[in-house]
């Protein structure tokens, strides 16, 4: 009887695209394509085990890195291409035995699309944590963001001074961010685009400047910057002298 030598019928990503995803979008795509890349050769145990170890490894650095306040993703590349290059060695042999059976490459697609979508998500989360800080005092409902400028007690005199002067109430919902640049202090609130050209608004801000400089911060000058709802700068206000 003739012997019948099979061609693979599944394609396979060649482990050497392991590192440039990785050096584009992380390891995660890196290894979703590792793991497949079992599946489709038949070995689910390896699958599973090295899907389920990369999310959780990109969760954990993900935690990390806001845990320890990171906000250059660029810090975790050389572990982006040490996770490559683990993955591309544990699956150099499977793939040239693929290619000398008759197998061919897989396209590239699918993980195009999930490293952009890793990428965007990755991209702004850094950028939703570089405008708010992790420091934080709860007024009911109510939120003051602080950044490492400024003590916990100058935060506590600010929202105390809101409240007094029921800025702060049991039934706003307002955050406010409070920071220092230099020897100015900035006070940025949230607002709806069109408070942005109401003149009477821009005016009470002003005051408001020269009242949050006298009642809380000693006559230091206060900027007021009024910001959309990740703390992105739209107008700035400063009394005048």
């Amino acid at each position: 009887m003739t012997e019948i030598n099979k061609i693979p019928t599944k394609k396979l990503w060649n482990p050497k695209s392991f590192i440039i995803f990785s050096v584009l979008f992380s390891f995660l795509p890196a290894g979703i394509m590792c793991s497949l890349n079992y599946g489709r050769c038949g070995n689910q145990r390896r699958k599973w085990t090295c899907l389920l170890s990369t999310i959780l490894g990109f969760i954990a650095l993900i935690t990390l890195a806001i845990i320890l306040s990171i906000k250059t993703p660029i810090i975790f590349l050389p572990i982006n291409i040490g996770v490559a290059i683990y993955f591309r060695n544990i699956q150099r042999k499977l793939y040239e035995e693929h290619i000398q059976n008759g197998g061919e490459k897989a396209s590239y697609f699918l993980p195009i699309i999930i490293g952009v979508l890793i990428f965007a998500f990755s991209t702004a989360s850094f950028i939703y944590s570089a405008y708010i800080p992790e420091k934080s005092l709860d007024y009911g409902k109510n939120h003051v963001y602080y950044t490492d400028n400024i003590t916990k007690s100058q935060a506590e005199n600010l929202g105390d001074y809101l409240k007094s002067e029921i800025f702060f109430s049991s039934d706003s919902e307002i955050d406010i961010k409070i920071d220092k640049q230099k020897d100015i202090y900035v006070f940025s609130m949230i607002v709806d685009d069109n408070y942005l050209t109401d003149e009477e608004f821009i005016n009470a801000m002003k005051a408001s400047s020269k009242l949050l400089s006298l009642k809380v911060f000693e006559n230091n000058k206060v900027r007021i910057d009024l910001c959309n709802d990740r703390f992105k700068v739209l107008k700035s206000i400063i009394s005048a002298d």
